[in-house]
This record gives C-alpha cells, sequence and structure tokens, in this order.
C-alpha cells in the first residue's frame, strides 16, 4: 500500500488555554456538531460516525467516515490529540487516514488548529493510480472539512471573538493572513531581566519594544539578550558599538535593535519572504496606522509552502480562468502542478508559467504543452 502525507490548518481565535480545555474535553461532540449524528453512540471500539461533504472525480459526496481518537498528549507548547478515520462503507477501496489533530497558541487571543498524519491507498499500485485521478483530493478535502467542522464548533463553544472573513483561493496569502496578531509588546523602560522571563515565558525569540507613548522604536530579541550575556571579548568593525551598548544595558530600550525593520498587514507574503532574506532577521513588526498590529516571522513565512492542494488547485484553476487558454489542464499533487492540453501560439506558455510560478503553495510545474502556432520560431525567423 502508498502512505502519503496530509497537513491542513485552520487558525481559531480565542483564548488558547480555552480552546485547549474544551479540545481536550468534548473533541467527540466537536466532531459530531450535527443532530443527526450527536445521539449516534460509539462503537465497542470507541469509534462514531461522522458525514463530511466532499468530492471525488468532480461529484459532490456526503462521505462518512469511521472516526476515533486517542488521548490528548503535551508535546511543548501544543497539545496532540491522536485520530483516525476510515470510509464507512467501503473501507477496503477509500483512503484510511492515521494523525493527530494538534493545538498550538499563537498568541493571547489566537491558537493555530492542525490535522496532520499520513493516509494510505488501498489495491497497491492501482489504488494509487485511482487516488491520483478519480479520487484525486478526496483526503484533502475531506480532511478540510473535518477540520472545518471542529474549527467552527470550537471557537463557537469558546465564543470570544468573530472569524475573520473568508478569504479568496486565488488571493495571493498576505500578512494579516498568518501574522501573529495582539504579540507580547515591551516597554522601554522595562528591566532586562523582565523582558528575557517573559520571552521565555511566551515561548517567543522576541518582541516589538515601544516608548511610553506607544511608538515602535526597536525589537528586543533573543540575540540582543545573547550579547548581553556573552563574553566580553575583542569586537572590532559594524555591530562593535551595538553590542558594547547591549552588554551595558539594564533596559530593554537600551538593550533593543533599532530601528525595527516593518511591513504592513496587506504586504504578500512572498515580498516579507525577500525581505526577511535580504535584511537576513527572522521576523518583522506589522504596523497598522503606526500602532503595533502583529509580528511575521519566518515560521508564519512557511504558510506559503503549506497550503493544502485543495487550496492550491482551487487557486491554479482561478488563474487558469483568467488566462484565457481553455485548453490547458492543471493538476496539483503535493505542490507540484502538472499541466496538459495545448495553447494557441508558443510564446504563451511562458507567460502561463511565470502565472502559476506565482501562486501561492506552488512548488514546482511539470508537463508539456502543445501549441499551434509557433511564434517564437517565427519572431526568429522574420529577425534574421
Amino acid at each position: 500500500m502508498m502512505r502519503r502525507w496530509l497537513y491542513a490548518h485552520r487558525n481559531v481565535p480565542g483564548d488558547p488555554a480555552r480552546l485547549e480545555e474544551t479540545l481536550r474535553r468534548r473533541i467527540v461532540d466537536l466532531l459530531c456538531d450535527d443532530a443527526a449524528e450527536s445521539g449516534i453512540a460509539r462503537d465497542a471500539d470507541g469509534s462514531f460516525l461522522v458525514s463530511v461533504d466532499t468530492s471525488a472525480a468532480g461529484v459532490a459526496l456526503a462521505k462518512r467516515v469511521r472516526v476515533s481518537t486517542g488521548v490528548a498528549v503535551r508535546a511543548g507548547s501544543r497539545v496532540k490529540i491522536p485520530l483516525r478515520w476510515h470510509a464507512d462503507p467501503a473501507r477496503q477501496v477509500f483512503p484510511e487516514f492515521e494523525g493527530d489533530i494538534e493545538l498550538e497558541p499563537l498568541s493571547r487571543s489566537r491558537a493555530q488548529l492542525t490535522l496532520v498524519g499520513s493516509y494510505t491507498t488501498p489495491l497497491g499500485l492501482l489504488g494509487a493510480a485511482v487516488d491520483a485521478t478519480m479520487l484525486r483530493g478526496i483526503v484533502d478535502r475531506t480532511a478540510e472539512g473535518l477540520l472545518q467542522r471542529l474549527a467552527i464548533s470550537l471557537r463557537r463553544d469558546v465564543g470570544e471573538l468573530e472569524p475573520p472573513p473568508p478569504r479568496s483561493t486565488a488571493s495571493p496569502l498576505r500578512v494579516a493572513d498568518v501574522m501573529t496578531a495582539d504579540p507580547l509588546v515591551l516597554e522601554e523602560g522595562m528591566p532586562v531581566r523582565t523582558a528575557a522571563l517573559l520571552l521565555f515565558h511566551f515561548g517567543v525569540s522576541g518582541a516589538p519594544v515601544v516608548s511610553e507613548t506607544g511608538e515602535l522604536i526597536g525589537v528586543l530579541s533573543e540575540r540582543d539578550l545573547l550579547d548581553k550575556t556573552a563574553a566580553h571579548g575583542l569586537r572590532l568593525g559594524r555591530g562593535a558599538a551595538a553590542g558594547h551598548r547591549r552588554r551595558r544595558a539594564v533596559t530593554v530600550g537600551e538593550a533593543c535593535s533599532r530601528p525595527a525593520l516593518v511591513t504592513a498587514p496587506e504586504a504578500t507574503l512572498r515580498a516579507v519572504a525577500r525581505e526577511l532574506i535580504d535584511r537576513d532577521v527572522s521576523r518583522l513588526v506589522v504596523l497598522a496606522d503606526s500602532a503595533v498590529a502583529g509580528v511575521i516571522s519566518r515560521h508564519d513565512v512557511l504558510e506559503v509552502l503549506l497550503r493544502t492542494d485543495v487550496a492550491v488547485q482551487a487557486a491554479v484553476d482561478d488563474a487558469l480562468e483568467g488566462f484565457g487558454e481553455p485548453d490547458v489542464r492543471a493538476t496539483v499533487q503535493w505542490g507540484e502542478v502538472t499541466l496538459s492540453g495545448g495553447v494557441g501560439r508558443r510564446s504563451r506558455i511562458s507567460q502561463l508559467e511565470g502565472l502559476l510560478e506565482e501562486v501561492d503553495g506552488v512548488v514546482a510545474l511539470r508537463g508539456e504543452l502543445e501549441w499551434e502556432q509557433d511564434d517564437i520560431a517565427l519572431q526568429t525567423y522574420a529577425g534574421l
């Protein structure tokens, strides 16, 4: 049997401690958030049936899956609950999933709910072929359905903040979509030791520093604190003065790096990734109306690579629809886009490839497209 990995996630607003307590205590009720399902008893093995809207080969399905959960365990800042499912009926011809539901705090008012694991395709190579064609994406859609139901139920039960409006799958991911909102913010007059304890307690490697009036003046990072505690060896060149200042620092304002590097909520993740690389920094402060709105780190930018195949496929399909070449088809598997069909003019191929490479989550392009007119050869011939 073939085994393939799956990763899906949703951000859930609310106090992370309350979200965790509710998830631990009521995960079965949250997954069975339907009047018709709530009365269904567990089987002898503890499993229960859930109906999920999904699709296969472009046909909508109301699929029933048998779900079983395990005992919650803690892994660092995350809580993990084992979860399995298989189709019921027709278990022998549908993929089976085994993995974990994870909840990880992102800030004091938001957490990330993740479904991660792997699934097996039955029937050996035949099953793998069916999974890649007729049933392609059915596991992704099942995972998205279960995760969406769990996130909505969890958010409703905790009920602290309104969910953000839905975003088009074709739109590029932006800073506001993945940043840590309401981050830990340090005041410049705070003692360095207090700041170090706060960074350690909240499990973050850096935080914005503001003045008494709320103006952003810098960022205090673990690297700045290492400068404070490192041996006082000879240090020359750029950074020598800053290192000397940090070693003598008593307050956060004296120890932090200045100025703070910033970005805006509407900036794309691709632009932020370029900025993080060019500046060789781990995070940017997000400013909205001159106030600190959040922090975005290298870890957050990985959201681009973690889009599910379902989301990437939808974005690719939208891009193709706007491109105006109806004979081009695309399929997405694990972020790789396979193109087939043809275009009117050969020069359109490079334009299409450039367009699809800009879609968030696209890892690689494969396949070859045919063309009706070789305008590149004609241009070359005309230039001779």
